[in-house]
């Protein structure tokens, strides 16, 4: 075992793939103090490994950021808790519930929320707080490119690997925020002058720019290369382009990016159990990434879901009480179709509690347990599984999107009906374009329920807002597609930086 120290942070590679041993400080920091020289420039490969591995920090699941500064905690993007990206792109729509009061959960669940809500000071700001790795990247990649003491090979491996993270992080950011000042220009990386907001064109290039650079250098996938499951991959990088252009609606960039990825050897587990199989198995051939589980960034989705009384199910042995901070509302349980086998393998609508009652819809349950991974080992909040985060059927879902969208549905059903006879469910057919559009939407929001993608599905599918007022969010406001810049963040722009619209 390999271990690189940095700062308060340990960095492992070990057998289970790319780990993050944490500290528990985290800075935001305005500007990168920059001294890189020709002597600083890394002095051995295991120092530039070290460095890029600190980009990855964002990608965990962990409860906090761990950079030394000012102690405020700032929770990883695949984390479980509400104020993560991984909950907050999925609460507050139709799939996960959360009715909780306090001032992060309320605001989201009905929404209210405002410039205050969410704060960089309080660290219940999770998402936003990630910019300022989008300039140690900026910094890492000049690090490495200069350095003698890295093999011209290693050097391209990890400047690919920087640069894809770096694209990650910006297509997160404005997946929340649009378009943002990042620092990407080594150049101007210590200015201390607050900038403007890039346009959207310039910044949506900026993304398309770094994954075109790395994708020659990039490893095709990790699947069967335990020791390096985790970094980011041809696939990964692939991934990201998809998405990207989905959500902007470059229909045929998608389609090819999604071919691209069709052509790259990952397939649907399938069978009875293949549903199900895709979470319990490490790296197999359906998952494109996941964040690899160990002590410092384990799964906690389970607890998450798991109700404040629960004991036991037909397929979980008996454990600890839950905290039930979401669960999945019975009206979206029954867009599931009869002998849904992804509703029968990993979705439980019903439970025994401690006090050894049998809990269901009509007694008590106030929704679904959207359970997703059902490989529970231990009785603790967390659990040792990877947290999937990109899947090759939401490749086939997006591509069938996509060629809908250009052509209509004719070529468009041999990719969604692979992953609906996966489901043990019948082909979708004899449909126009508007039809197949509202079908994929509802499939999409079966096969990809808790992974993080009902949010963007919602908001390209043009529903969030009406999907929110049709359950009663009187509130929801067009301007909600985006989240606002923190209020500190505008103060201290001094009307450089802008605020999104409405708020």
């Amino acid at each position: 075992m390999k271990k690189l120290r940095l700062i308060l942070l340990v960095f492992v590679l070990t057998a289970s793939g790319l780990s993050i041993f944490s500290g528990c400080k985290k800075q935001l920091e305005t500007k990168v103090n920059s001294q890189l020289t020709p002597q600083n420039f890394y002095q051995s490969e295991g120092d530039a490994n070290a460095a890029l591995i600190t980009l990855y920090i964002p990608f965990s699941s962990n409860w906090g950021n761990p950079d030394p500064g000012n102690n405020v905690w700032y929770a990883a993007f695949y984390n479980a808790d509400i104020k993560t990206y991984l909950s907050k792109s999925m609460v507050g729509t139709d799939e996960l519930y959360n009715e909780g009061t306090d001032g992060n959960t309320a605001p989201l669940f009905n929404f209210t929320w405002g410039a205050s809500s969410w704060t960089l000071a309080s660290g219940n700001e999770a998402v936003y707080s990630k910019i300022t790795y989008v300039a140690k990247a900026t910094e890492i990649i000049e690090a490495i490119s200069k350095s003698n003491a890295v093999s011209a090979s290693v050097k391209k491996s990890y400047v690919a690997q920087a640069k894809s993270l770096r694209a990650w992080l910006m297509y997160v950011l404005y997946d929340f925020y649009g378009p943002l000042n990042v620092k990407t220009d080594y150049a101007t990386l210590t200015d201390t002058a607050a900038t403007p907001r890039l346009t959207d064109a310039a910044y949506t290039a900026q993304i398309e720019k770094d994954l075109a650079e790395a994708l020659p250098d990039l490893t095709d996938k990790y699947n069967a290369d335990a020791a390096n499951w985790g970094r980011v991959s041809k696939g990964v990088a692939k991934m990201i382009l998809l998405k990207l252009y989905m959500q902007t609606k470059q229909w045929a960039k998608a389609e090819q990016a999604a071919k691209d990825i069709v052509g790259m050897g990952y397939s649907l587990l399938t069978g009875p159990s293949g549903y199900m199989n895709v979470f319990r198995n490490k790296a197999n051939s359906e998952i494109i990434y996941a964040v690899p589980a160990n002590s410092a960034s384990p799964n906690f989705w389970a607890q998450e879901v798991f109700p404040t009384d629960f004991k036991q199910a037909s397929n979980i042995p008996a454990r600890g009480v839950g905290w039930l901070t979401q669960y999945m509302p019975w009206s979206f349980y029954d867009k599931y179709e009869a002998g849904d086998l992804r509703r029968t393998t990993t979705i439980l609508d019903s439970y025994v509690t401690q006090g050894n009652v049998t809990k269901d819809r009509n007694s008590g349950m106030r929704g679904a347990i959207p359970l997703k991974y059902t490989l529970i080992p231990n009785s603790t909040p967390d659990q040792p599984v990877d947290v999937v985060v990109f899947r090759y059927a939401e490749v086939l879902l997006s591509l069938a999107e996509a060629i809908n969208e250009q052509r209509g549905p004719v070529d468009a059903y041999q990719y969604v009906n692979q992953v609906r006879a996966r489901a043990g469910v019948s082909d979708f057919s004899g449909m126009n374009a508007a039809q197949l559009r509202t079908a994929l939407l509802d499939e999409r929001g079966r096969e990809l329920y808790g992974e993080g993608v009902r949010r963007q599905d919602l908001i390209r599918n043009g529903s969030y807002i009406s999907n929110a007022i049709t359950r009663g969010k009187t509130n929801a406001q067009p301007f909600h597609v985006l989240f606002p810049i923190p209020n500190s963040v505008i103060v201290q722009g001094r009307g450089v930086i802008q605020q999104n619209q409405g708020y």
